[in-house]
């Protein structure tokens, strides 16, 4: 199976974070990325170049894609770009993702919203992981069949594809 890539170009904003992911796995009892288990990709970083084109071809085990973007000043969690996606082979999509173009090739953007978020979670009421949208991301994928294992997950397991992955969307 042929991987997906990603182009990404740069508008105005300036970054304290700026990453992308390869989601093997999720953990409920975090926020923000340490919700998403898997390794960063190398090639999108807050101090890269403006545009960037990277084949995401570093983990065959990712079920999913994140990129996550934090603004610098003036700082509004508003302001901050996230995009989940999955491999879909022969799909191409441009889309504007805050600040960010996105150009996506043989991958799918994943819609995702806090409804998965079940009342009874243990984090449900706490602040901090309802408005985290990596959180939001990761109880969309418990919700379509993702387990969620707590601790950190083994990293660089190898390149290639995942034979009959399933869809997330």
């Amino acid at each position: 199976m042929k991987s997906p890539t990603i182009r990404i170009e740069r508008g105005e904003r300036l970054y304290h974070y700026l990453w992308l992911k390869y989601v093997t796995g999720i953990d409920l009892t975090q926020h923000c990325a340490r919700s998403l288990h898997g390794p960063y990709s190398r090639d999108v970083q807050q101090d890269g170049p403006p545009d960037l084109t990277a084949t995401l071809d570093a983990n065959r085990y990712a079920i999913a894609y994140y990129l996550c973007g934090v603004t610098t000043g003036p700082y509004r969690w508003e302001d901050n770009p996230h995009l989940a996606f999955e491999r879909a082979p022969g799909y191409h999509v441009e889309i504007q993702v805050k600040d960010l173009k996105v150009t996506l090739a043989d991958a799918r953007p994943i819609p995702f919203t806090d409804k998965h978020i079940p009342p009874d979670d243990p984090n449900a009421g706490d602040k901090r992981f309802v408005t985290c949208r990596n959180w939001q991301f990761a109880h969309h994928l418990r919700a379509a069949g993702v387990v969620t294992i707590p601790g950190e997950r083994p990293r660089g397991l190898g390149s290639g594809s995942v034979p009959g992955q399933m869809t997330l969307m």
